[in-house]
This record gives C-alpha cells, sequence and structure tokens, in this order.
C-alpha cells in the first residue's frame, strides 16, 4: 500500500488524533490559540495582573505629582493674559507707524482699551480701534479675575512714528505689570518687549 495522501502516526499508533506533525516548525502569532482544557481558545493577549498593579500604581503617582500643576488654571490665564497683551501694544504700535495716526492705550485695573484719534492728527481719542481676532470694535480686554494691569505712563500712546510718548507728547520708556508679569516699552522706537 503507498503512503499517498495518507496520514501517518507519529509513534507508530494507530488512533483517532493521533497525526503526524512537522516539528521543526515552531507557532508564531498568526497560528491559531491552542485550545485549553475547557475547549476555548487560550488567551495571548494582554496583561499579568502584576503588570496591570504596576502600571496603575505608577500612574496613580504620576497623577499624584503632576495634579497640582494643572489645578492652578489662574496660573496659565495670567500667562495667557500676558501674552495676550504683548501682542495688542505691539499690534497698537504698528497700526500707529503704518496708519500715521496716533493709538492710545487706557489702563485701568480689570483691562485696558485701545482707541484712535478721530481726526487721525488731531483730535480727541474717541475712535476706537478694531480688534484683529474678533472683528469687532471697541478694542477693549478685561483681564481674568485675579489679575490686574498698572502702567508708569498711563494712557500710553503711540505718535505717528510709532514711538511711545506720553498724553503731552514726550517720548518716554514705560513700564507695564500685568499679573505679576513685567512688559517694557522703549520710547525711541516703540519696540514692547519681555525684560
Amino acid at each position: 500500500m503507498p503512503l499517498q495522501g495518507k496520514r501517518v502516526p507519529i509513534d507508530g499508533k494507530r488512533g483517532p488524533g493521533v497525526e503526524a506533525r512537522d516539528r521543526s516548525r515552531r507557532p508564531t502569532w498568526d497560528d491559531p490559540a491552542p485550545a485549553t482544557a475547557s475547549g476555548l481558545p487560550s488567551n495571548r493577549g494582554g496583561f499579568t495582573i502584576v503588570e496591570a498593579v504596576v502600571l496603575i500604581s505608577i500612574l496613580g503617582i504620576l497623577g499624584a505629582v503632576a495634579a497640582p500643576r494643572f489645578l492652578t488654571v489662574s496660573e496659565f490665564d495670567a500667562i495667557q493674559a500676558h501674552r495676550e497683551a504683548l501682542s495688542d501694544l505691539r499690534f497698537a504700535q504698528r497700526v500707529a507707524a503704518r496708519s500715521g495716526c496716533s493709538v492710545r492705550i487706557d489702563f485701568d485695573p480689570d483691562g485696558y482699551a485701545l482707541t484712535r484719534r478721530s481726526g487721525c492728527r488731531s483730535g480727541s481719542f474717541d475712535a476706537p480701534l478694531v480688534d484683529p481676532v474678533t472683528q469687532q470694535a471697541p478694542f477693549a480686554v478685561t483681564l481674568p479675575a485675579g489679575a490686574n494691569v498698572t502702567s508708569t505712563v498711563d494712557p500710553l500712546l503711540f505718535d505717528p512714528l510709532g514711538r511711545a510718548t506720553t498724553a503731552a507728547g514726550a517720548v518716554t520708556d514705560a513700564t507695564i505689570d500685568l499679573a505679576g508679569r513685567r512688559l517694557r516699552v522703549v520710547g525711541e522706537t516703540g519696540l514692547v518687549h519681555v525684560p
């Protein structure tokens, strides 16, 4: 009898379920999972209980250390308000230099407002500036709760040359304190920077 197409027992025994196998081939992840005693396939993926406990412990420690940094939202609001004020003052200086019309920044403890002269080079400062972000006038900023602003020059003006001046027109440097952070304005150039 030829052995073609028939299964040959490994150990010479004949019976159901005993088949010839290639023992040189190792199982791979693509092979189906072997059946357990209950007849269900075994689960090869996932974490052991020890790995899960260690992972949860590490996450708990990281959460305890990192949580206080994220709970002080007011500090992040103050940093954002400082950056926004820096950007707004630079915007006011650019508008004055480009348009040839003076721009005034009025400070109050809760915020600031930007206006320009009604007649460009003359008249009162009652023409509201348009906020470039919201595209609406007036350009007025209210600071977050707990933050306040003070300036050594109030109101601060940027003249048609982009220089920082007092209300009387004298070129001057200015220091602005906003939420515990400082901004400086260089009078002759109108440069607004963080010291």
